[in-house]
This record gives C-alpha cells, sequence and structure tokens, in this order.
C-alpha cells in the first residue's frame, strides 16, 4: 500500500474526538448517501411507470407499421404484406385500413377513428381479441359488427346489440354544395373492450376490413379490396424493431415504416426528458454534498498545514500530497454511493413486496406505485456520485500540494 493511500484511510478511520471538520465529513457522507438513494428509488418509479405505459402501448400497437409515403393507400398492398412476412424477425402481419368518421346513437355523436381490421390477422398482433370485456371479438362473416371501448360505450349509452350509426367522411364536401346525402353505415355494437388507455378506449372502433373499405370509399369509384392503408406487423423481438425499419426502408423506398416507438414518438419523448429532469435535479443533492466535501477537506488542508509539511520534508511528493486528498473524495464518494445504492434497493425491493404506497385504483390502473429496477441505473447513479465527490476533492489537493514544508514547519 503506498503512502498515499495508507494516510487517506487512516483519516477516513480515525476515532479521535468529532471535531467541527469530521462532523462535515460525516453530513458529507451522510448527502451521498441520501442522494444516491433518492436518484435510484425515483428512477426505478419512472422505470415502472413507463414500462407500463410500454406494455399497454405495444399490446394493441404493431412492432411495426408500413404506411403510403404519399397518397392514402398503399399502391401495392399485397407486395408490402408479402414482403414484410419475408423477414424471419417478423412473427406475423395483417392489412388495416383506418380514417375518421362520426358516430351517433341516440343524440349522443362523437367523432372517432373507425379501424378497419382482418379478425384473424389482428389477434396474431394485438390484444384487442383478449380485452373484450362484453360480447364477442368480430365475426369475420359479418360485416355489420362494430367493437367499440368501453369509454366510447358510456358515452354512446350504448351496449351489447345496440345499434349505431357511423357518417363516412367520403364525400361530405358533396354534400356542403349539392343535394347529396352522406353515406351512413349503421352497425350493431358485438363487443366492447378495456385497453386501460383512454385514447383508445374513447375514440377507436373496429370494424371488419370490407365494412371499412365500403364505408370510405368516395361516391364516384368502387369498392376495391386494395383499398388498404397500410400493414401491420409483430416481431418474435420488439428490440429488433430498428433494425426491421432499416430492412423495410430499403426493400420498400417508397412507403414509410415506423416502430412501435416513433408510433407515439411524443409520449417518449417527454418520458425521456422527465427522466433527464429528475436525474439532473436529483444530483443535485450530491453536488451539495460534494460542496461539503470541498469544504471540509479544505478545512483539513488549513487544519493539517504542518503535517503535511513534515511529509513534503520527508520526501512526498507534490503528487502523492494530491492523491491523498483525491482518494479522500473518492472514498466518500464510494462508500456513499454503494450505502446509498443498498438503500434504494431496500425501498425499491420493499415496494415491490408490501407495496407501502398505494394509488387510486379509481384514477390509475395499478394498485401501487410502480417500481422497476435496472442494473444500469445503478451503475450510472453510483459513477455519478463518485464522480462528482471526486472533482469536489480537486481543489484542496492542489491547495495541499502547493504548501511549502519550510514555511509550514517554520515555528515549529
Amino acid at each position: 500500500m503506498s503512502y498515499s493511500s495508507f494516510v487517506a484511510l487512516r483519516y477516513l478511520k480515525s476515532k479521535r474526538r468529532m471535531t467541527s471538520v469530521s462532523i462535515i465529513s460525516l453530513i458529507s457522507l451522510l448527502g451521498v448517501i441520501v442522494g444516491t438513494a433518492a436518484l435510484i428509488i425515483v428512477i426505478s418509479v419512472f422505470n415502472g411507470f413507463q414500462g407500463i405505459v410500454t406494455r399497454i402501448l405495444v399490446d394493441f400497437d404493431p412492432t411495426i407499421r408500413v404506411t403510403a409515403e404519399s397518397g392514402q393507400y398503399l399502391s401495392n398492398p399485397q407486395k408490402v404484406m408479402a414482403e414484410v412476412a419475408s423477414l424471419r424477425e417478423v412473427r406475423s402481419a395483417t392489412m388495416f385500413l383506418g380514417g375518421k368518421a362520426m358516430i351517433v346513437s341516440g343524440g349522443v355523436n362523437r367523432a372517432i377513428n373507425i379501424v378497419g381490421i382482418v379478425p384473424k390477422g389482428n389477434e396474431r398482433i394485438s390484444s384487442l381479441s383478449k380485452a373484450i370485456v362484453l360480447g364477442k371479438f368480430l365475426n369475420p362473416d359479418n360485416d355489420h359488427q362494430i367493437v367499440i371501448g368501453l369509454s366510447l360505450a358510456d358515452a354512446l349509452d350504448a351496449v351489447v346489440g345496440d345499434s349505431i350509426a357511423v357518417i363516412s367522411p367520403a364525400g361530405i364536401e358533396r354534400s356542403l354544395t349539392q343535394f347529396y346525402q352522406p353515406k351512413v353505415e349503421h352497425f350493431v355494437v358485438g363487443g366492447i373492450y378495456q385497453s386501460n388507455n383512454k385514447d383508445y378506449d374513447g375514440y377507436y372502433a373496429f370494424v371488419n376490413l370490407p365494412a371499412a373499405q365500403y364505408l370510405f370509399a368516395s361516391p364516384d369509384s368502387t369498392v376495391s379490396p386494395e383499398m388498404v392503408n397500410g400493414v401491420d406487423a409483430k416481431l418474435y423481438d420488439i428490440g429488433k424493431s430498428n433494425d426491421v425499419k432499416s430492412k423495410l426502408e430499403k426493400m420498400l423506398p417508397g412507403d414509410r415504416v415506423e416502430t412501435w416507438y416513433d408510433l407515439h414518438k411524443d409520449l417518449y419523448q417527454m418520458m425521456t426528458i422527465e427522466r433527464i429532469v429528475a436525474y439532473i435535479v436529483l444530483s443535485l443533492i450530491v453536488v451539495i454534498a460534494a460542496f461539503n466535501i470541498l469544504g471540509s477537506l479544505t478545512m483539513t488542508v488549513i487544519e493539517k498545514r504542518r503535517e503535511i509539511g513534515v511529509l513534503k520534508a520527508m520526501g512526498a511528493t507534490q503528487s502523492g500530497i494530491m492523491k491523498i486528498y483525491l482518494l479522500e473524495g473518492f472514498l466518500v464518494g464510494l462508500f456513499g454511493s454503494i450505502l446509498g445504492l443498498l438503500l434504494g434497493y431496500g425501498v425499491g425491493e420493499a415496494q415491490i413486496k408490501f407495496q407501502f404506497f398505494k394509488l387510486d385504483t379509481s384514477v390509475y390502473i395499478i394498485p401501487a406505485l410502480p417500481v422497476s429496477m435496472h442494473v444500469s441505473d445503478f451503475i450510472v447513479v453510483g459513477l455519478i456520485a463518485m464522480v462528482i465527490c471526486s472533482l469536489a476533492a480537486l481543489y484542496p489537493a492542489k491547495r495541499a500540494s502547493k504548501i511549502d514544508p519550510a514555511e509550514a514547519v517554520r515555528w515549529e
């Protein structure tokens, strides 16, 4: 062991009476522990919420979506379908047609998104069929069935078996200038689903693909099975979404390819920003503790001026003196971060097991605050704490290394 390490460890393990310097050092250590634990706990809660949001969205959204880059419909949907299904990473693929329409039931009307799907294909890429809480999923042989969300059903005061009208936007401009009646289709509510997503439950309804093609066909055109907005695909591994996206962009240069992340990019970016802000704000606790470290070590430079002079007179180098103080700052950061990480882990595990912090189930879809701890977060938070504490020791280390031994021991 070098003399720098020996002196630094001896100072930290000193059992002398408590002085103002040692009290400040203890406060600094506690600050690092609290700051590190707070970072782990808050980031783990963010991870928990993000995991729930991602799971809900990914369950209903495709992993990959291919739509027309320009124009409303794919120019050759069968080719796109074949290209997507040909990739070994793709588990299943299906076509869809969607658009906005007005839904009317009794005296209530609402603008919603009508999505035409292939029931069997949708079952392989989405959990929609498993989310049915009343009635049944779409019957492929019944083009007059519709599946609506629970919130939408409440707003329309509709139940399974009720008939509702859907007003198509196709030809709506003509009805404003001519005596033309907008296309109105009547559907029977075959099922009601609950996705735990307010946007889906309140503003999305699903019908068979041929029914949607007839609904959205313009008055001057015939209904064609080629009327398809895009192709949705489910991958075996969601982590390969970007790789598959790159492949499809080369295979289908005239179409737009989006991943599950791209479909809700604004939401995920907002959560990422919140996560970064939480890192920065909570890191300030560690920074404040680092200022205490800087103050306590600077005071030891003044208090131990004679001892530093003696060490230098005995042959200690400037770099050796610097190492003593840098090592002290590093050790405070090391011990503080380890204890803080253990504390944060303990609180997280306790919340997962005992769910101390409850949530109102009438507002939230989960009964307690979610926690998801990642090894990468522990590594990053621990490194942040150690780096900040090591930097705090830099100034007193430089100051101690520049002490003149002759001046320091002159009056001894």
